[in-house]
Formats: structure tokens, C-alpha cells, sequence
């Protein structure tokens, strides 16, 4: 590149920087997002063509290059491996922001409030994950950690995880959550059953289940504000009440 295409290329970006600091990254197309993105990995090249290739290659969005593969975005010419690996990395970066802002030990004393957590904490997985959230008294995060075992089809606990996890916590008080890659948060039939077994879990262990939130891009589904927690409240109870003494002895 010779001196006038550099003194091009800086004028370029100057004013590029120029119209981020005026307008806000947020209000700039996709494709100048992207371009001003690569400045500091992509320093001699039009960074503007690249990130026009990125986005078609990608599938047409700039959310879409953030969650393609680095090989993906390596096979667009004058891309660097350093660049490659930051755009990739976006996700888990404004993750890993938003979870600090809610601070190490966040309120979760509102269904609403747990939402938004478990929403960051489960967002962009294409497997399904499930999350224990204990909390105390008056809804302060004490501890939490994943706490499933993750098929193609549902998302199970892990009891012996589970167990440890919440006696040692010094809390009585749980929410538990997973994510539905779907896109669609209405629970299966599998997601009932287990939600009454833990209500049955809890009332042994002496917990309170606060809520089972299924986490979705079309939204949530909290079995509490379904109703669905005060219908299985007590089943447990009512089966030692009835069972038989064998039944009693096998569990």
C-alpha cells in the first residue's frame, strides 16, 4: 500500500472513530460495527470489505459472525487468527460483563429478578444445561453452579451434586433452571415429571424450591407463577402417608 492509500486509509478510520464517539457504536449498521471492531487486529487493510465478506459468509448478521467458528471466519482473505478469535469470543465477553454488573453475589428476590440472571447465565447454548441457584432468606445469590447432565432430549439432575451442594450451602432456600435451545420455553412432559420429583426432593431435604424456570429465546416458563410448584406441594408427604410399609422401607 503506498503513502496516499495510507493517508486514505487513516482518514478513513479517523472519522469512522469519529462517528462511534458521536453516535454511539449501537446506531451504526452491522457491517460498520464489524469494521471498526477489526481497526486494532486488521491495521494496513479495508477493514469495511472484510467485514461485509464476514457477514455474508456468516449467514447475514453480525450476531451470526460472533457465533460462527473461527475457522469459519479465517477463510475470508486478510483475516488474522487474532481477529478471528476476538469476534468468536464476543459472546462469552458480554456474558462474562453482564454477570459482573449483577455483582458476585446478586438479589434474586423476585421471580423477575431470577429471570434476568438465569437468562444471561443460559444464554447462547446450543445444548441444554441446567443451573442449581441457592439463595438465602432474603434472596441474596449464596452459591450456584450447573448441576445437570445434558442429553439431546432433556436435562437432568445430578442428585449427589445436588445433595452436597445444598447441605453444605447453609441455605434453604433454591432455584433451579435450564434452557431450552429450542427457542420455545413450554415444558415437556419429561420437564413436569422431574419439577414434581424435585418438589418431592426438597420436602425431604428440608429446601424450599422458590422456582423451575425453563430459560428460551421465545421467553421463559416459571413453573411458580404457573401454579404448578402448589400443586405438587405435599405429594411426597401424601405418599408416606398412604404408602405401605414396604414401600416405605424400599425408599
Amino acid at each position: 500500500m503506498d503513502t496516499k492509500d495510507n493517508n486514505i486509509h487513516a482518514g478513513h478510520r479517523q472519522r469512522m472513530r469519529e462517528r462511534v464517539q458521536k453516535l454511539g457504536i449501537e446506531n451504526l449498521p452491522d457491517h460498520e460495527i464489524l469494521e471498526f471492531l477489526l481497526y486494532p487486529f486488521i491495521p494496513l487493510k479495508d477493514t469495511n470489505a472484510i467485514a461485509h465478506e464476514l457477514i455474508e459468509k456468516a449467514g447475514g448478521s453480525l450476531d451470526k459472525v460472533f457465533d460462527s467458528s473461527p475457522a469459519l471466519l479465517m477463510s475470508v482473505k486478510n483475516m488474522t487468527r487474532n481477529a478471528a478469535l476476538f469476534l468468536t469470543s464476543m459472546p462469552q465477553i458480554l456474558k462474562t460483563y453482564q454477570l459482573r454488573k449483577l455483582g458476585e453475589k446478586p438479589m434474586l428476590d423476585t421471580i423477575a429478578h431470577a429471570v434476568d440472571y438465569f437468562r444471561i447465565l443460559l444464554s447462547d447454548l446450543t445444548q441444554e444445561k441446567m443451573y442449581l441457584a441457592i439463595v438465602n432468606s432474603k434472596g441474596k445469590l449464596v452459591d450456584k453452579c450447573e448441576i445437570g447432565d445434558s442429553t439431546s432430549q432433556e436435562c437432568t439432575l445430578n442428585v449427589k451434586s445436588f445433595i452436597a451442594r445444598t447441605t453444605n450451602s447453609g441455605a434453604d432456600n433454591i432455584f433451579i433452571a435450564h434452557n431450552h435451545p429450542s427457542g420455545d420455553p413450554s415444558p415437556s412432559m419429561a420437564d413436569y415429571d422431574f419439577t414434581r420429583w424435585l418438589v418431592s426432593l426438597c420436602e425431604i431435604m428440608g429446601l424450599k424450591l422458590v422456582d423451575h424456570i425453563v430459560i428460551a429465546d421465545e421467553g421463559y416458563y416459571s413453573f411458580n407463577e404457573h401454579g404448578d410448584l402448589k400443586q405438587y406441594k405435599d405429594v411426597y408427604r401424601d405418599y408416606v402417608k398412604f404408602a405401605t410399609a414396604m414401600d416405605k422401607f424400599r425408599m
